[in-house]
């Protein structure tokens, strides 16, 4: 092959290089469709995030909301492509502190933001599971509490995807989430 051949190769090569790798993400995530309940069509589909921090982390391009894959407790392995370890079973006092040393941007989500990645197709958790691996069916804390009780905050859980109203002393896990979410357009 001759170097002007070779010359348009290297380019393309050194173009899709320098593409920050949110631009490639969608490919890696796998589709989570065969989850999903006969008939059933996906709420969350695999390619509407996008893979940020080595995987760590996904964007959610319909919110543009970054979360973590895992749960706290869990942690990213690469190589494994999962979560690994057991999620953390905590009140809604310790989530919060638990978000305030993860530091950064990162937060509990509010109750609203929590309910956009729960997956509808299907139960058991109910999020899917190729974007969010290995994670608890249980009761997930936000950071919006119950306006009619103090002592209580709203969770979702991902057994089922209902949002509940859960006493602030009860366990629930922690997934967290920074930046701020897209407001729909108006038609």
């Amino acid at each position: 092959m001759s170097s002007a051949a070779l010359f348009p190769r290297a380019c393309l090569t050194l173009l899709i290089a320098a593409l920050p790798p949110w631009c490639l993400a969608a490919d890696d995530i796998p589709s989570a469709t065969d989850a999903c309940a006969p008939g059933e069509k996906e709420t969350t589909p695999s390619e509407g995030f996008g893979l940020l921090e080595d995987g760590a982390v996904i964007r959610h391009e319909e919110t543009t909301l970054e979360w973590r894959r895992c749960a706290e407790g869990q942690r990213w392995e690469a190589e494994a492509n999962g979560c690994r370890g057991r999620a953390k079973s905590v009140s809604w006092e310790k989530a919060r502190e638990l978000a305030e040393k993860a530091g950064g941007e990162w937060r509990l989500p509010r109750g609203e933001e929590l309910l956009t990645i729960v997956e509808r197709c299907h139960f058991g958790p109910a999020i899917n599971p190729q974007v969010f691996p290995n994670t608890p069916s249980g009761l997930f804390w936000s950071s919006s509490t119950d306006t009619g009780g103090l002592d209580r905050a709203w969770c979702v859980s991902f057994f089922g995807g209902q949002y509940y109203r859960a006493g602030k002393t009860q366990s629930g896990r922690v997934r967290l989430v920074r930046g701020e979410m897209k407001q729909a357009q108006e038609p």
